[in-house]
């Protein structure tokens, strides 16, 4: 038997109307939770029925924006509960990748463009998550597998209840649509670690097969190396200690840059097992628990790391033998993996497709389309390329973060990362109640031996070399995979054989502050920086961003109009008035100085012919250095800033006079670099050229940036003006338009028009917006076990666009209003918005 029923609460202090009140709602769930339930009889009286309890029950409350906080007093049923919420807000998202996960896009959605749903197919099909998944489930802790078995069921028990015909969104009555099982989410979750890995290579994978084999229909080669390179998922986090807080006490910034669209979106909830879990926090689509956010001892958030989760390896082949390869003195013999697909046709009929792909001892061949002839990338006669995944077999993801989030203390935060080393992709910042912080980046990290490094070192450096060129085509480290030295190196304390070990990665523990802005673990804090590590983790006494600089000024500087004013200690509302204060730091380096260079001079040069100037070096001179709404001359600087390289912006180049040195990375670069003694002043050319190309974008100069910059949401399309900058200028809230890393749904994304400059994003349409600040959450604990806390799901919490949800946190971030988060029972029990729902089955 199933049971389920809902109630509205709006504060009122008793029961009226047909209404519940909240501690009615709680005294209703303890009844649950002992003797069954029927649904309530007038009055208020609940009569009982003789029945076997249910296996799950759980209560889900939403207070305003559609925030659920659920109770449930098992890891099962929380994990019942989390799964019909999140199935209420996003079912199409979550049933779409796990029909991707299984392998079986074509045979519903038939072919799709470029033959994309037969080429995935095919490469899940031979990444086979499922089978890895079916192994692991038994292996996994108890809590872990009873969350799982949970949350299928709420997810199952949503649809069940709905019907598909009246789910919301784009996989309303498709066949598609249906219930799926524990096993399956583990393969979700396991592709989830693939991120940052096979995720960026299934086309690679699906699209490899032997010189003269049949066409795949891939994508054509520019297509294929852009999504290769494009990594657009980037954060800002922060952990603020006692040294540096107004309180003493721990706190924490968390500003991740992810997708506001499709299956990489994060999805905020609270989960209560009385005795067990209280956290509150943003987890992405699918993955129960919550991945960044806080408890009542520790809270921590992640931001993408800057080290690599595989190895390409270019191998050689024996002659006249394709799918046999040279490795030291011996001939090795590829593994053959025949494979078959069901594809849609036009009619409505279905029929199959056989393939047989091929996998070496590091893993499956890949085919990297390049417009040169005779490179190692696509598979001929003389090379094969294939890879080696560091988290392919990273089945301890889910139970990683389960443990995150029950930790009391952060030494037994810490110690879930040596024990247990699921985390697949991310840096970490942690703190906790006394002000103490603590970073790491315990990705799963390739482990090659120091001669192996140091070789590679000496390669990336030189251009000819393949290494070299893998990394300018690709962006990924491809190595000598006949050579048996550049093989990963086994060592004991590490989560599978061939990963660094805990004990060698990066970590940092702090009284001040601990950050990350998607640069390498260096500079955790510049105070101590983190040196000594293989590369594979991070560039070392590299360049930083201008978004990571601007970070450390925020955090170190000391000042009346500082981040933390004069007395260099943070309140909340300090770091909740910086992190949008949408300030960056190219234009405080250099805005006064390209002003007195601009001033008085009428003209510059782009593309041979004059350009006037005058206008846009007044609205310069007149600019406060804000990405705002009504910021005007910002888009001017944004264009300014995209006609110099990105080595100009992190280096020195044509830019800056002082370049940067690693004695004071923060600091440098600096000052702008003067004029020649002779000739055309290049800074006012590239004045011009930012004048040229928001003509040819049809955009005025002095139009304020909320005209140029937006989204568009929802069935009718509304258009949202937004505050903040694609972060190359170094402001921390970050808006731009990416692809690679929401690319997989099935849902339709926003489109742009022409790209007119592809540093600043601009477009025929403007700066289209569909990726950047997502859950912004600034809290701090607070004496007495209290926790204060304000966040924003930037793009909502559903995916319905009927409903009020889906846009009412972007209007508030438009208006830079932050929400309070309620965390307290009481907190939760008088929001006006409030809605009780008790499921059970």
């Amino acid at each position: 038997m199933s049971f389920s029923f809902a109630w509205r609460h709006r504060g009122a202090p008793r029961w009226r109307h047909g209404l519940w009140p909240v501690g009615q709602a709680f005294a209703l769930f303890s009844l649950i939770s002992s003797n069954g339930c029927s649904d309530p009889a007038p009055g208020g009286r609940v009569e009982q029925e003789q029945r076997p309890g249910p296996v799950y029950r759980a209560v889900i409350q939403r207070t305003q924006h559609g925030i659920p906080h659920i109770t449930a007093p098992n890891f099962g049923s929380i994990g019942f509960g989390q799964g019909y919420a999140l199935a209420e807000d996003h079912a199409c998202t979550l049933a779409d990748q796990i029909l991707k996960v299984r392998g079986e896009r074509a045979k519903y959605l038939g072919e799709g463009p470029g033959r994309a749903h037969v080429t995935s197919d095919f490469a899940y099909r031979l990444l086979d998550l499922p089978h890895r998944a079916e192994e692991a489930f038994g292996k996994q802790p108890a809590p872990v597998r009873d969350v799982l078995e949970g949350y299928a069921a709420g997810f199952n028990k949503y649809l069940a209840d709905t019907g598909a015909q009246n789910v919301p969104g784009f996989c309303k009555g498709q066949p598609w649509l249906r219930a799926m099982t524990a096993k399956e989410l583990l393969a979700y979750h396991i592709n989830l670690a693939l991120t940052a890995s096979a995720s960026r290579l299934i086309d690679a994978i699906g699209s490899a097969q032997p010189p003269g084999g049949a066409p795949t229909g891939t994508l054509d080669p520019s297509e294929a190396m852009k999504r290769l390179r494009e990594n657009e998922i980037g954060s800002n986090g922060w952990a603020i200690g006692s040294s540096r807080s107004k309180s003493g006490l721990g706190m924490l910034l968390s500003n991740p840059h992810f997708p506001w669209e499709g299956e990489m979106r994060l999805w905020e909830s609270h989960l209560t097992v009385p005795g067990e879990l209280d956290v509150y926090g943003a987890t992405l689509i699918g993955f129960p628990g919550v991945l960044l956010g806080f408890n009542r001892d520790v809270a921590w958030t992640h931001t993408f790391s800057a080290g690599r989760r595989f190895t390409g390896y270019a191998l050689r082949l024996v002659p006249g033998k394709p799918t046999h390869y040279l490795y030291g003195n011996e001939e090795r013999t590829m593994t053959e993996h025949p494979l078959t697909v069901a594809i849609r046709q036009p009619d409505g009929s279905v029929k199959e497709e056989s393939r047989t792909y091929y996998t070496t001892h590091y893993g499956p061949v890949l085919s990297i389309p390049t417009e040169l002839p005779g490179e190692p990338f696509m598979w001929n006669a003389e090379h094969a390329l294939t890879y080696r995944d560091a988290n392919l077999d990273n089945t301890n993801f889910t139970a990683q973060f389960q443990a995150m989030d029950r930790a009391k203390s952060l030494e037994e935060f810490q110690s879930v990362f040596a024990t247990t080393q699921g985390i697949p992709w991310v840096n970490t910042m942690a703190t906790d109640r006394q002000g103490n912080t603590w970073y790491a980046d315990a990705s799963a990290t390739p482990h090659l031996s120091a001669p192996a490094l140091a070789r590679l070192g000496a390669d990336l450096a030189d251009p000819a070399s393949l290494p070299g060129k893998a990394m300018a085509k690709l962006q990924f480290i491809v190595l000598d995979g006949s050579d048996p030295t550049n093989e990963w190196v086994a060592e004991d304390g590490a989560r599978s054989p061939g990963l660094v070990p805990y004990a060698q990665m990066p970590k940092l523990a702090r009284q001040d502050f601990v950050f990350n802005a998607n640069d390498g673990h260096w500079l955790a804090n510049p105070a101590e920086p983190l040196v000594g590590y293989s590369f594979l983790h991070g560039l070392e006494r590299q360049p930083q961003s201008a978004r990571t600089r601007m970070n450390a000024v925020y955090l170190t500087e000391t000042a009346e109009n500082g981040a933390s004013g004069p007395d260099g200690r943070f309140t909340l509302d300090e770091v909740k008035a910086t992190v949008l204060s949408n300030r960056n730091l190219t234009s405080e380096l250099l805005l006064p100085q390209v002003v007195a260079r601009c001033r008085g001079k009428t003209t510059g040069h782009h593309q041979g012919r004059p350009v006037d100037i005058t206008q846009a070096c007044s609205l310069l001179a007149q600019w406060n250095g804000r990405f705002d709404l009504d910021s005007v001359g910002a888009i001017v600087w944004r264009e300014f800033m995209g006609a110099y390289t990105n080595e100009s912006l992190f280096a020195g180049g044509e830019l800056f006079a002082t370049p940067f040195d690693p004695s004071n990375p923060v600091t440098t670069p600096h000052t702008l670099k003067p004029a020649p003694a002779e000739g055309d002043d290049p800074l006012l050319d590239k004045l011009a050229q930012a004048v040229d190309t928001l003509k040819a974008a049809h955009v005025a100069l002095d139009a304020p940036l909320g005209q140029v910059q937006f989204i568009v949401r929802g069935k009718r399309k509304q258009r949202f003006g937004l505050n903040g900058s694609n972060g190359r200028e170094g402001a921390t809230n970050v808006m731009t338009y990416g692809t690679a890393n929401n690319s997989s749904s099935e849902e339709r994304y926003s489109v742009r028009g022409t790209p007119i400059n592809a540093a600043s994003g601009l477009t025929a349409d403007g700066y289209v917006v569909n990726y950047g600040s997502s859950f912004i959450l600034a809290m701090e604990f607070a004496p007495h076990g209290a926790v204060h806390a304000d966040a924003l799901l930037t793009y909502g919490e559903t995916g319905n666009q009927d409903a009020r949800a889906f846009t009412s946190q972007t209007e508030l971030f438009l208006a830079k209003k932050w929400r309070k988060v309620l965390f307290a029972p009481e907190e939760i029990a008088t929001d006006p918005g409030l809605t009780v729902q008790v499921i059970e089955q």
